[in-house]
């Protein structure tokens, strides 16, 4: 793709972001001496030698959109950010010969500070890579263009694809994010992540030769029974009488779900009075194992808190996506964490806890 075009994709991605991520984006060109907003910079120089971009009395977004038209150096940042930002979805996988694919995909040109104009497709074909200590990661730059079908108005986005290669775990995560339904058709509307999902899939088979096998993740249901520190906060069940259940626990501070954590409270505070009738007890003992181990959980919701309340991890899981094998991870906003970080912490609580998981794939 040309210069001019792929810094177009780039910029108009860029302006859809949230002002939390753009304020952060901002500060770091600051901090990295890419942009000033002190008066009277003419001619002062920045590290690689270039002028400082002065974004003095402008606002946010165009604070941000100067420094990606006039800083290679801005660019390069926020092309190394979508290596290691946080994303809306996650899925994750195994393999058997996960130790041969990473040596395979080791061969993969790695990030530089090259312009990725010539790694923007309309479809997955050549990443690029980047390494730490505990993680390799594929970038696969989607492009997607659209009118709106009512003000005829461009969209662009630049579309990142994450592979991300868990060294110590053994794991292939996919990372993407929420892609607009402007550039959907009303038929790909449900089933574009899926979709994506199920081409990286074959992408992997073909390539590498390497059979992705859906994690079972079915264990995360009761992992919070053993685990203090994760409160489940939500869940849809399908009982085993054909009903149907939506609990949440709302504004409730200790986490207690309603109907089944409530009846489980309950017991406990009568623990005396109904050991006296112990067939009422055994009774509604039945009653809750049925209502929780003879249900199917097509999606529940896990808080892992933080002493900061305000950095607390949210995520869903949505068992059976779409009718396939896999569980979709959707991990939640936050109005105060940026980076991979709590995608990575949720990651490696799974892979510390797969042994609780009696149906594990390995």
């Amino acid at each position: 793709m040309q210069l001019d075009n792929y810094l177009e994709y780039l910029e108009k991605t860029a302006e859809a972001y949230p002002n939390k991520v753009k304020n952060y984006l901002v500060r770091q060109f600051l901090k990295n001496g890419i942009a000033t907003k002190q008066m009277d910079t003419d001619g002062q120089l920045c590290f690689d030698g270039m002028e400082m971009i002065d974004i003095s009395d402008k606002s946010l977004t165009e604070q941000l959109m100067m420094c990606i038209r006039q800083s290679k150096r801005a660019v390069h940042y926020l092309e190394k950010w979508e290596f290691v930002k946080d994303y809306k979805y996650s899925v994750l996988f195994t393999c058997e010969n996960f130790e041969e694919t990473l040596e395979q995909v080791k061969s993969i040109k790695p990030f530089d500070d090259e312009y990725e104009n010539e790694y923007l497709f309309t479809n997955f074909a050549k990443p690029l890579s980047y390494e730490t200590d505990e993680y390799f990661v594929l970038k696969f730059n989607l492009a997607y263009a659209a009118l709106h079908p009512l003000t005829q108005e461009e969209f662009l986005v630049k579309y990142p694809f994450l592979v991300v290669f868990h060294k110590n775990g053994n794991i292939i995560e996919f990372r993407f994010d929420v892609l607009k339904r402007v550039f959907l058709s009303e038929k790909r509307e449900q089933t574009v992540y899926s979709d994506l999902i199920s081409k990286m899939i074959h992408y992997f088979e073909e390539q590498y030769s390497c059979i992705l096998q859906p994690l079972n993740l079915d264990f995360m249901v009761n992992v919070c029974k053993t685990d203090e520190t994760v409160k489940l906060i939500a869940q849809y069940m399908k009982l085993a009488n054909g009903g149907n259940a939506q609990l949440e626990v709302g504004n409730n501070q200790e986490y207690v779900l309603p109907l089944i954590g409530e009846l489980r409270s309950l017991l406990n505070e009568n623990q005396n009075e109904l050991d006296k009738v112990p067939e009422f007890r055994d009774a509604l003992d039945q009653f809750m194992f049925e209502m929780e181990e003879m249900s199917d959980y097509p999606w529940i919701e896990l808080l892992w808190e933080n002493e900061i309340k305000t950095r607390g991890i949210h995520v869903k899981f949505v068992f059976n996506y779409m009718n396939n094998a896999y569980c979709l991870i959707q991990h939640y906003y936050s109005n105060v964490l940026i980076g991979m970080e709590r995608m990575n912490y949720v990651v490696k609580y799974i892979i510390n806890h797969r042994d609780d998981n009696p149906t594990k794939v390995e």
